[in-house]
């Protein structure tokens, strides 16, 4: 039987082209992710790669394990899920969804704070991958899997994720930057440090205040090397930190990446953070979120 593990570490190998670029993305030695190919190999009794010079290629087998391999994955990791859930959706258990860069922190202390109006109320942790896909996966289970996960609030952001939101903060933005990089000790910074960097910043119609970054930085320093990028995870800090370059993000998304130091900014930019949920919430949601707003 083919080891889960195994069949996760083949198929980031096979995304980033390279076990280097797998082990750098899953915080493991490259030995280690060759070592688990290589017994991978062993377990399906076929070759996966052509390893060459200039990086990995998946052979036919390996083509076709690449395929049912992701499949397999999402079904595991969602009837993990429903296993885990299964016995605990009740009216008194609030599932709310966490990754390593979307934390439980602001649903904990928003429960402690009705706690004297609902005691009864429990918090269960349903960790999910940070991948543009799981991700995708969490916002079609808002209300089935999972009932809550914190994160960006705008107008255009909900329409985007297709969820529902109820802002509780507003944080701000600001840049990260490597341990290597010039900024890294700098108290605060101006806009104009931007002018001669490569930065990267989310693409457009994805949140509001991102676009306005984009289009003030644009307007102001035409000279600007903007970098375009889908969904904040692993994959981009690992760029920025390499590319020793310039991520425009918050505090709540870096938090994940040990190399990535953040860095104020001397503008107003903010964001609404607060609880995304199904746009047609459960009583229980309903609830929780009379009971913050009072």
């Amino acid at each position: 039987m083919i080891n889960l593990r195994y069949l996760e570490t083949f198929i980031r190998s096979a995304d980033c082209g390279s076990f280097r670029k797998a082990s750098d993305a899953m915080f493991i030695t490259p030995s280690a992710v060759i070592k688990q190919i290589d017994a991978l190999e062993e377990e399906t009794g076929t070759i996966l790669f052509e390893r060459t010079y200039r990086g990995l290629k998946l052979t036919a087998s390996g083509r076709s394990l690449y395929t049912d391999g992701k499949v397999l994955l999402d079904y595991a990791e969602h009837a993990e899920q429903r296993a885990r859930s299964a016995g605990e959706d009740s009216d008194d258990v609030l599932r709310v969804g966490t990754s390593p860069v979307t934390g439980a922190e602001l649903v904990t202390d928003l429960w402690q704070k009705i706690y004297p109006s609902w005691p009864e109320l429990k918090i269960q942790i349903i960790p999910f991958q940070n991948t543009p896909e799981k991700v995708i996966d969490v916002f079609e289970s808002l209300g089935k899997e999972i009932d809550l996960i914190t994160g960006i609030c705008d107008e255009t952001h909900l329409a985007y994720r297709k969820c529902a939101g109820t802002p509780v903060e507003q944080v701000s933005v600001d840049i990260a930057v490597s341990f290597r990089h010039p900024l890294v000790n700098a108290e605060i910074a101006g806009p104009g440090v931007l002018r001669d960097e490569k930065v990267y910043l989310l693409s457009e119609g994805k949140m509001d205040t991102m676009d306005r970054i984009r289009h003030d930085l644009m307007h102001t320093y035409p000279e600007i090397q903007i970098m375009d990028f889908d969904f904040f995870g692993m994959d981009v800090f690992n760029r920025c930190e390499k590319e020793n370059a310039v991520l425009i993000t918050t505090a709540h998304w870096i938090k994940a990446h040990p190399m990535l130091r953040l860095v104020k900014m001397d503008w107003d930019y903010t964001v609404p953070y607060g609880l995304l949920y199904s746009r047609t919430p459960s009583p229980k949601i309903r609830r929780f979120l009379s009971l913050i707003k009072e």
